[in-house]
């Protein structure tokens, strides 16, 4: 090791975070062994990982507990929602229908569903997020049943009473919503002739060789299936990790359990490799077909995406570097669950990352470490940031934060503050309520976001304004009026 790598390497030591360097004494293998077996000892990581190369798993790894409380073991065949995952599959049933020529990307959403208000959305701006349909997931009780498990047509047949119109004119921004592949899976099931769930195993998984991949709710299902992961949440008020129906901020995972299309599949880590490698094949669709999945959407100003190359296809995020080629990829988050699969398509490399326990390393956090070894690349393992716990505060200190708190510089947005006995819900906008947890006097902290708010009070106590941290910003709300 030179001089210079070696003063970069002890500022990186002294800062708190480790690169490890790779040699000839060390390969790929020995490396992910190493990463992941440092996040299994400190109990930092609770899934399954595969990475392969040209179809070939290279490496694959089960750690932790598929059910949390009888310790039940994580196995490489160990079956995970995959949360927003689960968009591509529904994408690809969407293109195998166009292929057959039974629907058209730029078909009318209102051919399908005329009773919806959306004017000018079409089946291509659900596909690439650009249809300015509102997210259904920021739902309530006062626009949906929330005692009952819901399906996607409960969803529809609401929509109408909930949503006059999109954000935008269709086709001219990215947002991204759920509501988007809910709507595809109700059109899968309309030119089908098909239930969603059937025609997904029919036509995409079986034939993509993945046989323990389904459409499934397990909330409503007859018969709970085997080998299956359950989702935990971190409770900072129990301070330890629940079922995320037993709290309010994650009561969706209940009520919006049978939605499938945007969520609502499950499957593991060896058969998401099958359906990896079906995707350079034409089992499922023609080439051409898949080629315009990975193609980006232009608006008036760049592309359709997260960000700047960062751009979305048909249920795929698309990137690109000159060295590595084209990557696709698409996390999910959902009750607990962490996933991701990301794909070099240019190198046939592939890794899949799926967890079940959150507040442990996040995948997004985890799939630096995991690309650089895969490229050859030093790394780091991620640093453990500590599971957060909250403090008791007095009743009357509580009740007093209840209050209505525009946004300083936009006072048409407004931060909702209910006390509910002793536990504090925040609601953001149109967004549903999410508890927050006190870690001092005036200083309360999500748990289902990486965010924290803080109170200022008058001398006599009574809290004026509030501030959100999240994501580096500082947004400013003084209290107003109810």
């Amino acid at each position: 090791m030179n001089k210079k790598r070696l003063q970069i390497l002890l500022f990186l030591i002294g800062s708190g975070i480790i690169f490890y360097f790779p040699g000839k004494a060390q390969d790929r293998v020995t490396q992910l062994n190493t990463l992941f077996d440092s996040l299994a000892a400190r109990q930092d990581f609770n899934g399954c990982i595969l990475v392969a190369e040209n179809g070939k798993p290279i490496f694959e790894k089960a750690v932790g507990y598929a059910d949390l409380d009888k310790k039940v073991p994580n196995r490489i065949s160990t079956r995970f929602e995959l949360a927003s995952v689960s968009k591509q599959f529904t994408a690809m049933a969407i293109m195998q229908l166009k292929e057959q020529g039974k629907l058209q990307y730029d078909d009318s959403l209102r051919q399908y569903f005329p009773a919806l208000k959306f004017t000018g959305v079409t089946i291509r701006h659900l596909l690439n997020q650009t249809s300015g349909i509102p997210e259904v997931l920021a739902w309530n009780q006062q626009q949906l049943d929330t005692s009952r498990i819901n399906g996607n047509m409960d969803i529809i047949q609401r929509l109408p009473n909930v949503y006059d119109s999109t954000y935008f004119k269709p086709g001219t921004a990215y947002r991204y919503s759920n509501t988007n592949y809910l709507l595809l899976a109700q059109i899968v099931e309309k030119v089908s002739g098909e239930k969603f769930a059937d025609y997904m195993r029919r036509h995409v998984f079986l034939p993509a060789g993945m046989k323990n991949t389904l459409v499934y709710s397990r909330r409503s299902a007859v018969q709970p299936i085997p080998d299956y992961a359950l989702g935990y949440i971190w409770d900072a008020s129990a301070n330890k990790f629940l079922d995320p129906d037993s709290t309010m901020s994650n009561s969706y995972t209940y009520y919006l359990d049978r939605i499938a299309g945007p969520f609502g599949i499950c499957s593991n880590v060896t058969d998401l490799l099958s359906w990896d490698q079906a995707l350079y094949t034409e089992k499922l669709v023609k080439k051409a077909t898949l080629l315009e999945a990975y193609t980006p959407f232009p608006l008036k100003e760049g592309n359709a995406g997260l960000a700047p190359g960062l751009d979305y296809g048909f249920g795929w995020v698309l990137s690109a570097e000159p060295s590595k080629g084209q990557n696709v990829w698409h996390n999910g988050s959902w009750g607990g669950y962490n996933t991701l699969i990301t794909r070099y398509i240019d190198h046939n490399k592939t890794i899949i990352i799926l967890s079940n326990i959150d507040r442990l390393v996040n995948v997004m956090t985890l799939i630096p470490s995991v690309d650089d070894i895969v490229w050859g690349n030093p790394y780091s393992i991620p640093q453990k940031k500590p599971l957060p716990y909250s403090i008791k505060l007095p009743q009357e200190a509580l009740d007093a934060l209840a209050g209505v708190y525009p946004l300083t510089d936009n006072p048409a947005l407004k931060m909702r503050i209910n006390v509910k006995g002793n536990k504090v819900y925040a609601t953001f906008g149109d967004q549903s309520a999410a508890e927050i947890y006190p870690e001092s006097a005036d200083t309360f902290f999500y748990t289902v976001v990486d965010a924290k708010l803080k109170f200022e009070k008058d001398p006599a106590g009574t809290p004026i304004k509030l501030t959100l941290y999240q994501n580096g910003r500082e947004i400013i709300m003084t209290r107003g009026t109810k």
